[in-house]
């Protein structure tokens, strides 16, 4: 089978990888572009084969677009949160009017990335054939592939599933044969579940590791029962209240985070909304729902050490009050005898269906170890002392710049080693940049809620970056940038921090970083009030790469008259 050569090859037909292809080809039309995806549906996690009835995105509608294209205002929950297809929609609305549907081949499955130096990339697919790209954008995310734990089986015969397969599992999870079903996790996607078969009527036994991070935090839908959450978490006033490593610097940054009167409000405005969170879920009705609640106590909101999420769906805590549901605080020993699942604690309880509400990994199987080494991806080739130096370096950064994370809570209760991902801004390899190697990044790699304007802005600086349009530092500017990046988000977001690249309350200071290195103007409002206290939409952002071409023409024009 004859190779195939392509100017830019993109794997991922998500928010990330939808948005990139847009964006190359609006610098550069005449590009020859194919974008891959293993699903067999446009949208990534909201693929058509990954979407369910009562699933809803933990964000308002207007707040979850791209900035240039507007979402269509259906499938809406009563606190204007977003179903899935609505999302699956939009994305293939997206890819249509955007002229990338014929760009697209789904069910690819890239098995293996090759690295040519100096020549691009070589895709190996699982049907054999290989594409080779001068540029690759891995656009994949960190929420590619299901994770799903080994557990001991003895002759249990009952439907074992990931939550990814609920959508081609909702017949029998909701009929008559499924009386009572297992759930185990406490990721968002175990909430989404619980309230499914909930609302069915069946009776559930919820599992959540007594040795993990925990439950998830969960806001509640509106603050002080009138402002909505998302609205709220999408401003700059909001914003900073969390100590953040990319925003170090102004009257509000000086006063909360490096006075002690400061810090003392910060952790009463914390203390409170956590109050009002857990007041909202009703932990403190029984001991059942006491389990749920979040850790470190009292703070779970502000560290979000298992995560944070909305009860985006109508009346979760309602349904979940009123239900037959059970918390277990264990893990399971083994699974047995038909259909009885056994804990570690010893109690043996009866399911008719398993449903593994795990989490996803990121999709980095394809690359070898060395060359996720090479490249800044985690690795458990990634032992080299020159980085632990940089990260003791990133320590001290963080220490000094942010007091309020120097002692964070232990809540690690079983010793977990992870590999951090080591790109700078989220994006590039420091080392194949020094080798003056633009060839590739990976956009998605960072977990905030906001993620259609995460993703374009994303896309913006990468490509501008393979097309030699933005400058970098140099090698070791950038590695300091990176362990400072990694000892924050470990610090500031714990077990959820030690993942991946948290950034759930600090999103508005990573984008102004971003726009800083492309020229763009980081406020966006028309006032100083409007500017700190009203939500930051997608559409404050529209003409962002208008109005990137225009700095990079002012650049240029400098430039001219420097030489002259």
């Amino acid at each position: 089978m004859d190779e195939e050569k392509f100017d830019v090859v993109i794997v991922g037909a998500g928010w990330y990888g939808l948005i990139a292809a847009a964006t190359y080809l609006q610098l550069v039309p005449d590009i020859n572009l194919l974008i891959v995806d293993n699903s067999a549906s446009i949208g990534g996690v909201w693929s058509k084969e990954k979407i369910y009835p009562n699933l809803f995105a933990q964000v308002g509608h207007g707040l979850f677009e791209y900035s240039f294209y507007r979402m269509k205002k259906e499938g809406l929950s009563p606190d204007r949160y977003i179903s899935g297809q609505t999302i699956h929609d939009y994305l293939n609305d997206f890819a249509r009017d955007y002229d990338l549907v014929r760009r697209i081949r789904l069910n690819v499955q890239v098995t293996k990335v090759e690295h040519l130096d100096g020549s691009g990339w070589r895709l190996y697919c699982h049907d054999g054939h290989t594409i080779r790209g001068d540029k690759i954008i891995y656009a994949s995310g960190v929420s590619s592939d299901p994770y799903t734990p080994t557990i001991p089986n003895k002759d249990f015969t009952k439907p074992v599933i990931h939550s990814s397969q609920i959508p081609s599992s909702l017949e029998a999870l909701q009929g008559p044969e499924t009386k009572r079903a297992t759930v185990v996790g406490a990721a968002k996607s175990s909430y989404d579940t619980v309230f499914l078969l909930l609302k069915a009527g069946k009776s559930v036994d919820w599992i959540i590791r007594e040795e993990g991070a925990g439950p998830l935090a969960i806001m509640p839908p509106r603050l002080l029962g009138v402002l909505n959450t998302v609205d709220v978490m999408a401003t700059r006033a909001l914003a900073a209240f969390s100590p953040a490593i990319c925003n170090t610097s102004g009257l509000w940054y000086k006063f909360l985070h490096r006075t002690r009167v400061g810090r003392a409000m910060t952790k009463f405005f914390w203390r409170n909304v956590t109050r009002a969170a857990e007041h909202h879920a009703g932990y403190s009705k029984n001991a059942n729902a006491a389990k749920l609640r979040p850790e470190p106590h009292g703070y779970g909101i502000f560290w979000c050490n298992a995560g944070l999420g909305l009860a985006s769906v109508p009346n979760f805590w309602k349904v979940f009050h009123a239900g037959d549901c059970t918390v277990h605080r264990t893990e399971i020993a083994e699974l047995s005898d038909e259909k009885f699942i056994t804990l570690a604690n010893g109690v043996k309880i009866e399911s008719d269906y398993l449903i593994l509400c795990t989490g996803w990994t990121a999709n980095l199987g394809s690359f070898d170890a060395s060359l996720r080494a090479k490249i800044g991806l985690p690795s458990q080739a990634d032992f080299s002392k020159a980085w632990q130096k940089l990260d003791m370096i990133g320590e001290e950064n963080v220490n000094r710049l942010l007091p309020m994370l120097k002692t964070p809570p232990d809540t690690t209760r079983r010793t977990t080693e992870r590999r951090p991902w080591r790109l700078y801004r989220r994006l590039i390899s420091p080392n194949l940049t020094a080798q003056g190697d633009r060839s590739i990044f990976f956009p998605g790699q960072i977990h905030s809620v906001y993620t259609p304007l995460v993703a374009e802005l994303q896309a913006l600086w990468g490509i501008a970056f393979m097309l030699g349009m933005i400058d970098v530092p140099e090698k070791e500017d950038m590695e300091v940038e990176i362990a400072t990046w990694n000892a924050w988000t470990r610090k500031r977001y714990l077990e959820q921090g030690r993942k991946h690249a948290y950034s759930i309350y600090d999103y508005l200071a990573y984008i102004d970083t971003l726009c800083r290195d492309l020229g763009i103007n980081t406020r966006r409002k028309s006032n100083p009030i409007s500017e700190m206290f009203t939500p930051y939409r997608p559409s404050d952002y529209n003409g962002l790469i208008k109005e990137f071409l225009q700095a990079q023409k002012q650049k240029g024009a400098l430039k001219d008259a420097y030489h002259d």
